[in-house]
């Protein structure tokens, strides 16, 4: 029988977003707010951004611990 498991990961997601803005500085704020409102980690096929370019993924598995029946 399967047992269930959580698994940890440390992800990281570097990408690039066209926004339109009147400078270099509400451009980067425009950005950070919609990161940190928005920003989240979404398992799926479909991207959440239609704009988004990767330019870098990093991830690795930090620990493995069984799911307690309690």
């Amino acid at each position: 029988m399967s047992k269930e498991y959580w698994v940890g990961v440390a992800y990281e997601e570097g990408f690039v977003v066209n926004v339109k803005a009147n400078s270099k500085e509400q451009a980067s704020k425009k950005v950070f707010d919609r990161v940190d409102m928005f920003g989240d980690c979404v398992i799926s096929s479909r991207p959440k951004y239609h704009d988004k370019k990767v330019v870098h993924r990093d991830w690795f598995i930090t620990d493995v611990e069984e799911e307690d029946d309690e």
